[in-house]
């Protein structure tokens, strides 16, 4: 099961992606950050396609391409707002809900279905997702007040629902190109789009650049590799799998979240996104 170790691995990348975007976050500007990060990203992966030779191209590759950098931008938006305004082991566990988003998507868009037992992994989500907002005051309803209060957790909940939609459009890309050029095409639009914002919300791009260098060569670093590293594991295996699997990065977000910055209540908030982990491990095994 080679896939199981390149989600994985993607997993890791993933969550230390997150950690050190929220802690960069402080100083860059978002937009700054992202067309740092996805324009080097998209060279490093376009000087691999150069190497490796361009693939060929399917009929489907532009529509896909064009729908994942639109769902994505849209995503990347939104989760940068939100790791500025939440905890991030609040803010990231959310992202669990991707695969079960993406039971349903997946069925519909590529036709791929999981194991029916994935029902118990989703009840299992649920519950983790109860005890990792579980306050100290009283009430059963206390958890769903909090996450209603909690903008941070609102929005992430929303870039998992839009990553559900998205990831079926990556696979497209993948199925018409390769691993390494529909990416980098992809990146090189996302990191436009990002640069031309910046220079609209007239950002000093090249400062942030010069004072963040080694963060932003760090950043795409992960980002090239992780997101190679799943177009691997996509190949090999359905969607909704590869995906669940993924989210084992919520575990050491939360890991991250209580030795980074010093987050509160991280006994309780990992007991939640172990839960919640079982439940993703349910529905790749079952």
């Amino acid at each position: 099961m080679v896939w199981f170790i390149f989600a994985l691995l993607a997993a890791f990348l993933d969550a230390t992606y997150y950690a050190l975007t929220k802690k960069i976050l402080k100083d860059v500007n978002p937009y700054v950050l992202g067309s740092g990060t996805f324009l080097t990203g998209s060279v490093i992966l376009l000087i691999i396609s150069l190497v490796i030779g361009i693939p060929k191209i399917g009929s489907g590759f532009y529509f896909a391409v064009l729908a994942t950098v639109l769902l994505n931008i849209i995503s990347v938006i939104i989760y940068y707002k939100a790791l500025t305004i939440t905890d991030l082991s609040l803010a990231i566990p959310m992202l669990a809900f991707t695969p079960i988003f993406l039971i349903f998507t997946s069925s519909i868009m590529l036709g791929e279905f999981p194991t029916v037992f994935g029902i118990i992994g989703i009840l299992l989500i649920v519950i983790g997702s109860y005890v990792l907002n579980l306050g100290r005051k009283k009430g059963l309803l206390e958890p769903f007040k909090g996450f209603l209060k909690n903008k941070g957790m609102m929005l992430m909940l929303l870039v998992a629902f839009l990553f559900s939609i998205a990831s079926n459009y990556d696979k497209l890309v993948l199925k018409n190109s390769d691993s390494f050029f529909g990416s980098a095409i992809a990146g090189l639009l996302m990191g436009i789009f990002f640069l031309v914002l910046s220079l609209i919300k007239k950002q000093k791009i090249i400062v942030a650049y010069k004072k963040n260098f080694f963060s932003f060569i760090l950043l795409t670093g992960l980002t090239a590799v992780g997101t190679v590293l799943i177009n691997f594991a996509l190949l090999e295996q359905i969607v909704p799998y590869v995906n669940a699997l993924k989210r084992i990065s919520i575990l050491f977000s939360v890991l991250y979240g209580g030795l980074m910055f010093k987050e509160k209540d991280m006994k309780k908030r990992l007991v939640g996104a172990l839960i919640m982990l079982a439940g993703v491990v349910l529905i790749i095994v079952l």
